[in-house]
């Protein structure tokens, strides 16, 4: 940053973004760590040394061209929604450059980027282990069927987490919000979670704020055994307390680390990494199981609004685009409840119903061969069609 001999401020690009970043007091730490990337790993190499003032739009989209052919750390190309959240930061900056007139107008208004797609989750079938053994490339977004679930959760039955994963598993909490619980939130007695706050790390630590947004804030119905499971965590977690005595801190949260302070979220993701590795099972991120639970409760019949109001989203859109994968027995359900409504209609058409063709001909209309599902016959849909744990 220099300044002629008339006194206004000449920036480089480099310099706005971090005068930028440094200067946006209210972000979250997760969001300021993300621009914080942005800058530093993209922005800057690319377009740091140009004068802002001169900074045009083919200028970026030349530096766009050139983030788009990146690797990542492990060799894969960046994916284009990572490309348009880099190109969000910058529109973001240079659109604070045009407030305060040092640019007449945004250069990265017209970007011209691969359309960013979203990923949904892959459900971990035996054809998708399958291919994951053999390329050990494994899906973006993946969550476990309904057995792989149930195996977790007895793999870490004896953990004095078990509560936590548990409450992940069957709720979809975010990280931040799990570990942000604390016992004034819970009213055991009534069977009822209140999300009001979450932990996020930040430059001085761990810090609490509100939640993500006005629909993250929400209260949650326990059932009787997500209860049981939470009554014996704190009888637990009471006699941890006892046994290390003042070694003990005790901060009111529900979910601890060893010595009773608040446990961070990047801390509970190495342990998830961890436990996943151990038990065998596919892999799958913490962030998964927030996937995992909308598909479980969608494929026990839970009606969309309610996931919805569960997972605390805003827009219902988000929860039907993002998270409604498919269950392989949801699915077999699914063909055999059509193949049945198609059939049984044929059956009854074959056996009631002939019709005239050309010159007065009378002709069957067909019928799938052999014997099928109908109302005269004895096999029907079940009834429910729902998946418990």
């Amino acid at each position: 940053m220099e300044t002629d001999v008339a006194g206004p401020v000449v920036w480089t690009v480099g310099e706005w973004l971090q005068h930028w970043l440094d200067t946006r007091t209210r972000l979250r730490p997760r969001t300021r760590v993300g621009y914080g990337e942005h800058i530093d790993r993209y922005l800057k190499p690319s377009l740091g040394a140009v004068l802002l003032e001169e900074l045009t739009p083919a200028q970026v989209q030349e530096a766009f061209d050139a983030i788009s052919r990146r690797t990542t750390p492990v060799g894969g190309r960046l994916s284009p929604a990572t490309v348009q959240r880099i190109r969000a930061t910058l529109r973001a900056a240079l659109n604070t450059a045009v407030r305060e007139r040092l640019l007449p107008s945004n250069p990265a208004r017209g970007l011209r980027l691969e359309p960013g797609v979203g990923t949904r989750p892959v459900v971990w079938t035996d054809q998708a282990v399958a291919e994951w053994t053999h390329s050990r490339m494994r899906p973006a977004v993946a969550v476990w069927t309904v057995e792989q679930t149930r195996a977790f959760l007895d793999f870490v039955s004896d953990h004095r987490l078990y509560a936590l994963f548990h409450l992940l598993v069957m709720t979809g909490l975010r990280r931040g919000e799990v570990v942000g619980l604390r016992w004034e939130d819970l009213d055991l007695a009534r069977g009822t979670v209140r999300i009001a706050r979450q932990l996020q790390t930040g430059r001085g630590g761990l810090v609490e704020l509100a939640p993500k947004s006005a629909a993250s804030r929400r209260m949650l119905t326990l059932d009787h055994a997500r209860v049981g499971v939470l009554r014996r965590h704190q009888w637990r977690q009471q006699h941890e307390a006892a046994e290390r005595g003042h070694d003990w801190t005790s901060q009111g949260y529900v979910f601890t680390a060893l010595r009773g302070g608040p446990l961070a979220p990047e801390r509970l993701s190495r342990l998830f990494r961890k436990l996943n590795d151990e038990s065998a099972l596919p892999p799958v991120r913490l962030h998964d199981l927030r996937h995992g639970a909308a598909t479980l409760a969608l494929a026990a019949g839970v009606e969309l609004k309610v996931v919805q109001v569960m997972l605390g989203h805003a827009s219902i859109v988000l929860t039907a685009d993002t998270y409604a994968s498919v269950l392989p027995e949801v699915a077999q359900e699914a063909a055999e409840r059509t193949a049945w409504l198609v059939l049984r209609d044929a059956g009854r058409t074959g056996r009631h119903t002939r019709r005239r063709g050309r010159g007065g001909r009378r002709g069957l209309v067909l019928v799938p061969p052999g014997p099928h599902p109908g109302p005269t016959g004895r096999t029907t849909p079940s009834g429910s069609g729902q998946t418990r744990l």
